[in-house]
């Protein structure tokens, strides 16, 4: 046997395949042939395993068993007509499963139906259907449908003779043509082989088409070529292909909707922007992996909010200390002033100069009212900008701990759904984005060097500097190489650290059943905060400023 797939495609691409109204499919199976001709075996369930593909592409299907040459021309005719009127956007598919022979005098194929009474050259051509002739009237006759024609024919079985001798088994293979524009020609074997017609339940090529052309996302000529590379290894046999050049087609579409979801999934998973990872959520919004995407989305929204508010927080603390630093230079230009004045006022009393001295007292009250406003204003801004500073810390610390939270539900979504796929869909698991683990100590572990200041502390500890271990969420003094043990406390990873030691008396360093406690926040590399003694009514009291190692 040797199987001619001849496939016509038009220039028009259909958009949807589940357009049954515009899809028109007709099947032949020619298999009851008489003893002069050969009978074959799998026509019949050749068109049935092919239909049944067909049926799933959205084809109206119309099959017809042992036709002769009349049922197979008014077949066609109905066929076309059907095609044209259906417009433009129609799809065509004819498919022909039976004997095929060329012959080789004209160089032309022929379909074969059953009612021909022998297989002998001298009437054979006259009652069978020229190839071409059936190809032509589908291209002429509908040219603005999409075209599919498919011959599986020219069988080994066929009995060919040649004025009452048996004819050589070359003479029953294809023969080839030229490329035609939007025409591709799919043969099932070389030019001049044969095939045999072996298989239960459909021939070997029937079955590669029907497996190969419901496949979404393949390309007709990489579907094709599929076909080619299943029949050589099951029988042998070498498809052959004309090729040229052609739109790209998908029998069965472009992806399925579980591709085209799975890529649009790769395309954003990485993404560390929530605006992008919620384009999937507005396609997608009970997709595969919405739960992980509306946890990506608070986690990165979270994380750039708490990055937005360590801003605000430095912005703030900036104006913080410039409102201090003003108030400060205010203060010691105030009192520059006041002893400038009070310098030239000794002097022209000394002199006894009444009238400079009065000036300068009048100068002095004027100064004073006006530096004193400065500095009321000056304290007040002082005050709100600590005030502003407080809350952005507040805030901070917040927005810190949400995304925290955050982070962890995203983690938790994802190791969720690794641990549904791991045994079931490999795809997915490695589909999974990779969030980066916080580690176990916190973002803030290490050395930081303190300096304490607190003018109203014992003699010797008024201004001091020290060291600090953070490690696992807790904090302890560290000097040199040893821990100090008096020292200890907490620390949480928004950065909020909370410590002690016991207050000594005097230089005997003796515990005085007081304590001195340290609250202090840090951002980045750097901190800041207060610490005070417990004792009722003590001036110990100060900031403490802190310093990554």
């Amino acid at each position: 046997m040797l199987r001619i797939a001849i496939i016509v495609i038009g220039l028009v691409l259909l958009p949807q395949f589940a357009r049954g109204e515009g899809r028109f499919a007709l099947l032949i199976g020619n298999q009851t042939y008489n003893d002069k001709v050969g009978p074959l075996r799998n026509p019949h369930d050749d068109i049935a395993v092919v239909n049944a593909a067909l049926e799933k592409l959205g084809f109206n299907v119309t099959l017809i068993k042992d036709a002769g040459y009349k049922r197979v021309e008014t077949a066609l005719r109905t066929h076309i007509q059907l095609v044209r009127r259906a417009g433009k956007d129609a799809v065509s598919f004819l498919y022909y499963s039976g004997h095929g022979a060329s012959d080789p005098d004209t160089q032309t194929n022929y379909l074969i139906p059953v009612d021909v009474e022998s297989a002998d050259d001298t009437s054979l051509w006259t009652n069978s259907l020229e190839l071409g002739d059936i190809v032509n009237k589908l291209r002429d006759q509908s040219p603005n449908a999409t075209h599919y024609v498919v011959f599986d024919a020219c069988r080994e079985e066929l009995r060919l003779t040649r004025e009452g001798k048996k004819a050589l088994g070359a003479e029953k293979g294809f023969v080839p043509v030229a490329s035609i524009s939007g025409v591709m020609i799919a043969y099932a074997t070389a030019p001049g082989k044969s095939a045999s017609d072996s298989g239960h339940g459909g021939g070997v090529y029937a079955k590669a088409l029907s497996e190969e052309i419901v496949k979404p996302g393949v390309e007709a000529v990489t579907m094709f070529r599929r076909v080619q590379l299943k029949v050589n290894q099951a029988i042998g046999q070498d498809p052959w292909l004309s090729l040229p050049t052609l739109p790209a087609i998908y029998f069965a579409g472009t992806k399925t909707k579980q591709q085209l979801e799975l890529a649009f999934w790769l395309s954003v998973k990485d993404s560390m922007s929530p605006t992008v990872l919620a384009t999937y959520l507005e396609r997608y919004p009970d997709g595969e992996f919405a739960a992980i995407a509306r946890a990506l989305v608070a986690h990165f929204d979270g994380k750039l909010k708490a990055e937005q508010a360590a801003q605000e927080e430095e912005r703030r603390r900036i104006e913080e200390e410039g409102a201090a630093a003003e108030v400060q230079r205010l203060e010691v230009e105030h009192r520059t002033h006041e002893l400038s004045i009070a310098e030239e006022h000794s002097r022209a009393k000394k002199d006894e100069d009444i009238e400079e001295a009065g000036r300068l007292e009048e100068q002095q009250r004027v100064e004073l009212g006006k530096r004193t406003e400065e500095l009321r204003k000056a304290l007040e801004e002082a005050r709100l900008a600590r005030q502003a500073a407080k809350s952005a810390e507040e805030q901070r610390v917040v927005a810190m701990k949400a995304a925290e939270e955050a982070t962890k539900a995203a983690n938790d979504a994802i190791a969720l759904k690794r641990d549904s796929e791991r045994h079931s869909d490999p795809v997915k698991v490695a589909a999974l984005p990779k969030l980066e683990q916080p580690s176990a100590g916190g973002p803030f572990d290490g050395i930081w060097y303190v300096h304490r200041v607190g003018a109203g502390c014992a003699p010797g500890t008024q201004d001091m500097l020290g060291m600090l271990l953070i490690a696992n969420g807790t904090v302890s003094a560290y000097r040199g190489k040893d821990r100090i043990g008096s020292a200890k406390g907490t620390a949480s990873r928004t950065g909020q650290l909370r410590w002690s030691h016991p207050s000594h008396i005097g230089d005997r360093k003796t515990p005085d059943g007081y304590r001195i406690t340290y609250e202090v926040t840090l951002r980045g590399n750097s901190g800041s905060g207060t610490f005070q003694h417990t004792r009722p009514g003590t001036r110990c009291y100060g900031t403490i400023t802190a310093k990554r190692g």
